[in-house]
């Protein structure tokens, strides 16, 4: 943080420059030079807040009395603390074009550069978009045009392309002869508008329009390395860079054969769907894969032709990314935007093209994470269902691995399992809308993910978990139970009774203990629903034992009996057991072990259900007062109730009182005990 002196210090210099602005006299104004480096080097280290850019900017924009080079020094000073307001460009607009009063051409020509250098850091980088009227109609300034085009060509969409600006660039174009900033411009109006523009005589290349400054770019991006937290972010020069040499994306639709439609007429879901048999799709580029326009007709009307054209455009790109891996050298495009943009097309059509897959094969095992991490992982939750022994080998496995010895300090595994979660609801959203049943190669495939995500899971549990870690494996295991119930009738295995017991155990809160019940439940109802489905008894005894077990945990008061029928006792050892008793009965007052996890004495649901019992005990005192001679104290058991009832309490029976409990769970959104204790205890169902 600068001092108080030196903001002061600061603050005073750029009132003198302000006051020398107004002043008209050929004398120098003294000491301009010593503030104009007051005012240098404090932007260069803290930036300059809106209020100081709105106050130099209003300055800069119109007529003063400060010299050229004074008035260039200060617009070189212009680095922002942060994301760049709306009104900041405004302003700069407004001090465009021919007046008296507004700046001179060489700061219209420097603040023009400087839009194109702050444009990754604006507040609303739909400003610009929303001026666009503006720039455009300043082309025919010859002082201008040379600036102006490259700011167009950045934020040009199909929107902007109209027939009249493009007769305007026509015009233009007949009037000034061939200037390459116009020539590029029109380029980008031809790839939106293909063969309309007359761009013959801009044959050959024309080269990409140069960076603004890229000293200045430099300085504003170690200012914001090192700053504190700030609103805008980083901004990478080289990021900058190939974002200005790639101009704006434009898709490359035409009207190359007779009686064909251009997407670029279309403005509207009706334009497309009476059209979408005239459509015809031309040179594409992965830039154009993230077009809203395009996705729409690949996914209502794209022949098989054009899917090829999507596959040979990645095809293409991702090639360009290999050679330049094994070359060492940059390849013409970032890997990150490639990526990012047939995610985008992945995402819509809910389809990850051959090409990235192939591609993907041969990068992984390079792959260092957690470079594009978060893209890739959502790039192979698309891969289509095919046997899994080739997923894992080509693709899951060096996954995996790069994860697993990535040099970071969190653990990947909960990464792992929300990919695999993600992965296999993709899977399912798809078994969904095909014709039923599921291939045979499906359901191995689904038994073998199921397999290879218990192990990870229960791994996870034995870390031990956190709470978020439970949460996302109570969320994959949510996403089984849909396999297995009708439609699809999957017979895919319950969770096995270790990771139950590890979860009730391992992660004690009362939003686990209901998702967990609410998830055994869900188990139960599917495999009930699949009366006619032959499925193997080893499952049946599987899921038996981890409905049992809490069961008895809960409801019975017969915590770790492994006596009765299909009970495992927790898997608690006995003399593990025998153990936990003695310590349980040598509490004061003495507890029996069986039912420390009851609804009355577990530590999540104690204090819930004798409040369940006291609104009883309130609505029987209001009802006839006096009436309620003896509370209880809690907690409530079977032999209590009896006592309670002989001494004056209300009186409740033990079945009751655990349906009251249930029904009060319910009431205050605690649905999957209550859903559970129904589902597992017909004597206590809810009425």
């Amino acid at each position: 943080m600068p001092s108080a002196v030196n903001d002061r210090n600061f603050e005073e210099a750029v009132d003198h420059v302000i006051l020398a602005s107004e002043i008209q006299t050929k004398k120098k104004y003294p000491v301009l030079k010593t503030h104009l480096e007051i005012i240098q080097s404090h932007a260069q280290q803290h930036g300059l807040t809106a209020a100081t850019l709105k106050r130099l900017l209003e300055v800069l924009t119109s007529a003063n009395a400060l010299d050229q080079t004074t008035q260039k020094a200060l617009i070189k000073t212009l680095y922002p603390a942060g994301r760049v307001p709306s009104h900041i460009v405004c302003i700069i607009v407004n001090g465009l074009g021919h007046s008296s009063r507004k700046a001179s051409v060489s700061n219209q020509q420097l603040l023009l550069k400087w839009m194109i250098l702050i444009q990754d850091i604006l507040e609303d980088p739909s400003i610009l978009s929303s001026l666009y009227s503006v720039f455009f109609n300043l082309l025919d300034m010859t002082t201008l045009r040379a600036d102006l085009c490259p700011l167009l060509a950045r934020i040009t969409r199909r929107k902007h392309v109209r027939p009249y600006r493009v007769h305007m660039l026509q015009e233009l174009s007949k009037t000034v002869g061939r200037e390459l900033a116009l020539t590029k411009l029109m380029q980008v109006y031809d790839s939106y508008a293909p063969g309309i523009l007359d761009t013959k005589k801009a044959a050959g290349r024309v080269p990409d329009f140069l960076h603004p400054d890229t000293e200045w770019a430099k300085q504003l991006q170690k200012y914001l390395e090192k700053a504190k937290p700030l609103s805008a972010d980083p901004l990478n020069p080289r990021e900058m860079k190939s974002a200005f040499h790639r101009g704006a994306k434009r898709l490359r639709l035409s009207a190359s054969v007779e009686g064909s439609y251009s997407l670029d007429r279309i403005d509207n879901a009706e334009d497309l769907v009476n059209n979408i048999e005239k459509i015809r799709v031309t040179g594409l580029a992965t830039s154009d894969l993230d077009d809203p326009v395009l996705q729409r007709y690949m996914t209502l009307g794209a022949e098989d032709t054009h899917t090829e054209d999507v596959n040979e455009c990645l095809s293409k790109a991702f090639m360009q990314q290999l050679d330049g891996l094994a070359s060492g050298r940059d390849a013409k495009k970032p890997l990150a935007e490639v990526l990012d943009e047939t995610l985008a097309y992945t995402q819509y059509t809910k389809t990850l093209p051959k090409p990235a897959t192939t591609f993907l094969e041969e990068y992984l095992p390079k792959w260092r994470p957690p470079q594009h991490q978060e893209t890739i992982l959502k790039l192979l939750s698309h891969l289509p269902l095919q046997t899994f022994t080739t997923l894992q080998t080509t693709l899951l496995k060096p996954l995996e691995n790069a994860l697993l010895s990535a040099p970071t300090n969190t653990n990947p595994l909960p990464t792992l399992l929300t990919f695999y979660t993600t992965l296999l609801t993709n899977w399912t959203a798809y078994i969904l809308s095909s014709p039923p049943p599921p291939a045979p190669t499906q359901t191995a495939t689904l038994h073998a993910l199921t397999k290879h995500t218990t192990l990870l899971t229960q791994t996870l549990l034995a870390t031990p978990p956190t709470a978020c870690t439970t949460s996302l494996i109570l969320t994959h295991l949510s996403a089984l139970p849909p396999l297995v119930a009708p439609p699809l009738s999957i017979p895919l295995p319950p969770p096995p009774p270790l990771t139950t017991y590890l979860i009730i155990f391992t992660s004690p809160s009362l939003s686990t203990l209901s998702r967990l019940c609410s998830l055994l439940t869900s188990w139960k109802v599917a495999f009930e629903s699949n009366t006619g489905t032959s499925r193997d008894q080893e499952q049946i005894e599987s899921l038996n034992a981890a409905l049992m077990d809490t069961c008895n945990l809960l409801f019975r008061s017969r915590a770790f009996n492994a006596t009765d029928g299909h009970a495992l006792g927790c898997l608690i050892p006995p003399p593990v057991v025998a153990s936990l008793s003695s310590y349980a009965s040598g509490l004061d007052p003495p507890q029996p072990l069986t039912s420390l996890f009851s609804l009355s004495h577990h530590p999540d649901l104690a204090a819930l259900s004798i409040a369940a019992f006291r609104e009883v005990e309130d609505a029987a005192e209001d009802q006839q007062p006096g009436s309620v001679t003896m509370r209880h104290a809690g907690p409530i058991t079977m032999k209590s109730l009896a006592q309670l009832r002989r001494e004056g309490g209300v009186k409740m029976g033990w079945k009751e009182y655990r349906v009251l409990v249930l029904k009060w769970l319910e009431d205050v959104g605690v649905k999957g005990i209550a859903d559970f204790g129904a589902a597992t205890m017909p004597g206590i169902r809810m009425q």
